[in-house]
């Protein structure tokens, strides 16, 4: 309980700052987007390559700590995509978003942030393997299938190109590319970048949360409720669990386990909206869901936090 009161919470305090903030209109859209800009472009990908490259990178590929993640994802992805149309009808491409909601956790604004304070720079290669596998991977998953629902034609390609044109254009993944290039290579930042980037990294954490905040101040709370707490029970609950299980039972060391299922037991990503929007498949749908998870989510992540900090 001491870690919820500690940890937990003040993180989900300066997200409601924020979104109070952004609700009295004290900050405009235009500022909103500059803040979400700064976190994204430049305060994240700084302390993540910081973090990374004094981590023990030889690990990133640990076989193990990439299926514990997968496995549990690919399978609740497939679980929604097949319910949601059984009780809620909709084509493939609403199904897929759907899918996706359940399984790509907020992992930048929120994830990194809460495991970096509470496990140190050792639970930074984890959550780099949950970004990775959610950008590349389960993104790719949905991009194809709405693709191929909207009858975009190309074959594989398009979908190719989409998804390789979002993981080069992320800087959370290029910094996190850089920090593993410097780690494996044993090269050392020279002193001053080194200095700035960390100057730069530790206004991450309270500036993601409080942009994160700021921009849920303009969601809807009314779509779909019925639709919106299945996605959500699976989000953060199924999730997590089946994440707990698999890692359990690969046998992960405890510090790893404990990072992947705070991660599993966050609210839905805002790259999911950014997906829907694109495709302008369930938009409305998404946006919702998202601002549910994250406030049902105080409630579930600290429940989780508690049981793996005393």
């Amino acid at each position: 309980m001491q870690a919820v009161i500690t940890i937990a919470l003040p993180f989900f305090a300066l997200i409601f700052t924020g979104y109070a903030a952004g609700q009295t209109r004290l900050l405009s859209t235009a500022a909103i987007s500059g803040l979400s800009v700064f976190v994204f472009y430049f305060a994240l990908p700084a302390l993540l390559l910081v973090s990374i490259a004094d981590s023990p990178v030889d690990q990133i590929t640990n076989f193990r700590l990439l299926l514990a993640w997968l496995i549990p994802s690919l399978v609740l992805f497939m679980f929604t995509y097949v319910a949601a149309g059984k009780l809620f009808g909709g084509g493939a491409a609403e199904r897929a978003i759907q899918g996706l909601s359940t399984v790509f956790s907020n992992v930048g604004y929120v994830g990194l942030p809460l495991v970096i304070v509470a496990f140190g720079s050792e639970a930074i290669l984890p959550a780099v393997v949950v970004v990775m596998i959610d950008t590349i991977i389960m993104v790719g998953i949905a991009t194809a299938v709405i693709e191929s629902d909207q009858g975009r034609g190309g074959g594989l390609w398009p979908v190719v190109r989409t998804v390789a044109g979002g993981v080069v254009r992320n800087p959370i993944i290029l910094a996190s590319v850089a920090g593993v290039l410097i780690g494996v290579t044993d090269w050392s930042l020279p002193g001053p970048v080194d200095s700035y980037l960390g100057l730069l990294g530790a206004a991450a954490a309270p500036a993601a949360l409080f942009a994160l905040g700021a921009t849920l101040a303009g969601r809807s709370l009314g779509h779909e409720l019925g639709r919106t707490s299945f996605l959500m029970c699976l989000k953060l609950v199924a999730h997590p669990l089946l994440v707990w299980g698999m890692a359990a039972l690969l046998g992960l060391p405890a510090l790893w386990v404990a990072v992947l299922v705070i991660q599993a037991a966050l609210p839905v990503a805002a790259n999911v909206y950014v997906l829907a929007q694109r495709y302008d498949v369930q938009v409305a749908q998404a946006s919702t869901v998202i601002f549910m998870s994250t406030l049902v989510s105080v409630v579930t992540v600290s429940v989780v936090v508690s049981l793996f900090i005393p």
